[in-house]
């Protein structure tokens, strides 16, 4: 028995781990960027990450940790130059917080489908 052609799912392309990595990363530079550039000219300053974190820290009831901001913006601005574009804040926070995808085995993941609430 033929499905119709309406009925047929179609599945997403398949992405890489280092593409779906290389995504996530984007996605933290962008919301970092529009987060802390509040001049909105396209990059962040030192005083804009400076600001921006401690407006984090206040929202999550935590200290501010200006030394530790100092040491990120330094992983962050590597050439000292005073400012990072979106692609420079990407690189350095990608750094920061590496990441990597996981995989399931088959059967570990066939049992987590088939819990039972």
């Amino acid at each position: 028995m033929a499905l119709p052609s309406s009925a047929r799912t179609k599945a997403p392309p398949a992405t890489s781990d280092s593409q779906l990595v290389a995504d996530f990363h984007a996605r933290m530079a962008r919301q970092s960027l529009d987060w802390a550039d509040s001049d909105k000219d396209g990059r962040v300053t030192k005083d804009e990450y400076m600001a921006g974190q401690a407006r984090l820290a206040e929202l999550s009831n935590n200290p501010n940790d200006v030394a530790g901001n100092e040491e990120r913006w330094a992983a962050i601005d590597t050439t000292g130059k005073g400012w990072v574009n979106e692609t420079e804040l990407g690189d350095g926070l990608a750094k920061m917080f590496p990441v990597s995808v996981g995989h399931l085995d088959p059967g570990y993941a066939e049992r987590l489908r088939n819990l039972r609430t």
